[in-house]
């Protein structure tokens, strides 16, 4: 058992700080504020709950009853639109009551919660972090064998982060009416974009996202001013005629980034303390939770297994810098969509070429080649030793390394994939490569991974073979 600091109780520290218990490690999550307390990221995208699941804290927060999404009004490049989720695993909550469910349900796994409370020193002798705190009003003193940074952006000096985006700003406002959008709402504007969430509470939350330099020298004299001059420009509040601010307006820093040096042997850093991404994605909550939950695999690997430090901490840096490209690379082509038809400097500096966001198509492949067809592994495959998560534990493993892949690939619908293609004999069919899998999952399951595999240019047609191509 290992002593365990978590600074920071938002989703990210509130999970991570759940999993080091279940590991067995003993826990401490220190907290600066009060909960329940406001925060901004209402809409969660659908993989939260799934995530929650995962870390045995969905039930606290399903209880809550927060109401999901059935649908989304869209305006972007195409046009306005209805976008519906017939699934409904988006979700709409308070934040303040969502992270305070998340930190009671911590608590029940023997977390020692101090709150509120704020670390004044921290020092590590060799052996140990000392970390001073004061707890309301109260001076302690915590020793611990590893620290998980999730305080968040605040944390984040900018020296100590490379910025993976165009500046923005996201300035909001908290609405109450009569007339107010019973769904979200997004929108394409010409200087930026707009995002309106109905609350639990019957509040409306709409926010404006835009270039910082351009916000301070658009006309208005105050930041209410200029917001309220923006969203008059949008139809978040269309027909919504007595509706009121409720609240002073806001802005805070929304540029995405990847922090420096965001593990160690005895430190981690988690949620936006390691990486921000475009809040055009809209999952920067369930983000969060992922590096939570790969995190506590890291840390539990580094406490309890420290020869396989070097492949714990390649994993996370890796992990995390892959999936701040992922977002980067997706959101870029969001910003193309509407940059092709509105040449204002919001969308152009947000919008890279095509050739820079999309690969080139692979050639097309009808069912009938799935059948017929020999196939080859690509001459691009390599099969390289890689860290990745293996129950509590980080491990090596065979991937795959392609062009086609954006990063090392070692499971694909929950199998191992090196072990499967590397004793593959050339010139089966994807089906006779399905059904040479059967003894080891069904041939539905093989015929999945097969047509993934080749429409990702992994198994290619064979080069002495014509016909249907791959």
């Amino acid at each position: 058992m290992a002593d365990v600091c978590v600074i920071g109780a938002g989703p990210a520290g509130s999970v991570f700080a759940a999993r080091m218990a279940q590991l067995g490690h003993q826990v401490h999550l220190i907290e600066r504020k009060r909960f329940p307390r406001g925060h901004l990221g209402e809409s969660l995208s659908a993989g939260v709950m799934t995530l929650l699941r995962a870390a045995d804290m969905h039930e606290t927060v399903e209880a809550a009853g927060f109401p999901a999404v059935r649908s989304v009004w869209v305006k972007w490049a195409d046009g306005p639109r209805l976008r519906e989720d017939a699934s409904e695993k988006g979700v709409l909550v308070d934040r303040g009551e969502f992270d305070l469910r998340l930190l009671q349900r911590a608590r029940t796994f023997g977390v020692q919660v101090h709150q509120p409370a704020r670390v004044l020193e921290q020092n590590w002798d060799g052996a140990k972090w000392r970390l001073t705190i004061d707890a309301d009003g109260t001076s302690k003193c915590l020793d611990a064998d590893f620290v998980a940074d999730a305080s968040g952006r605040r944390s984040i000096s900018p020296g100590r982060q490379t910025r993976t985006g165009a500046s923005t700003l996201a300035v909001y406002g908290y609405w109450r009416g009569a007339s107010l959008p019973s769904m979200p709402r997004i929108e394409a504007g010409q200087d930026g974009w707009y995002w309106g969430v109905p609350l639990p509470d019957g509040t409306y939350n709409t926010l404006a996202f835009v270039d910082p330099a351009w916000f301070r020298s658009a006309p208005g004299s105050t930041m209410s001013e200029r917001f309220l001059g923006l969203i008059g420009r949008s139809s978040l509040m269309e027909e919504c005629g007595d509706a009121e601010l409720i609240a002073p307006v806001r802005a805070i820093d929304a540029t995405p980034y990847l922090a420096r040096d965001y593990v160690t042997p005895t430190t981690i850093q988690l949620g936006d303390a390691a990486v921000a991404i475009d809040p055009i994605s809209s999952s920067g909550v369930q983000k969060a939770i992922q590096s939570a939950l790969s995190g506590a695999i890291v840390a539990n690997t580094l406490l309890r297994r420290p020869e396989l430090s070097h492949a714990a901490l390649g994993f996370y840096r890796s992990h995390l810098a892959e999936a701040s490209e992922r977002h980067r690379r997706w959101t870029s082509g969001h910003y193309r969509e509407v940059a092709d038809t509105c040449d204002r400097p919001f969308w152009r500096n947000r919008s890279p070429s095509r050739a820079a966001i999309e690969p080139p198509p692979l050639p097309a492949i009808d069912a009938r080649a799935l059948i017929t067809t020999p196939m080859a592994l690509s001459p691009k495959l390599e099969f390289v030793r890689t860290p990745c998560l293996q129950g509590d534990f980080v491990s090596l493993a065979s991937a795959l390394h392609h062009p086609r892949l954006a990063g090392p690939l070692v499971f694909l619908g929950g199998r191992e994939l090196a072990p499967l293609l590397q004793r593959l004999p050339p010139g089966q069919t994807p089906l006779q490569i399905a059904q040479s899998w059967s003894n080891s999952m069904p041939l539905e399951s093989g015929m999945a991974i097969a047509g993934w595999l080749v429409s990702h240019g992994i198994l290619v047609e064979r080069p002495d073979q014509g016909g249907a191509r791959s």
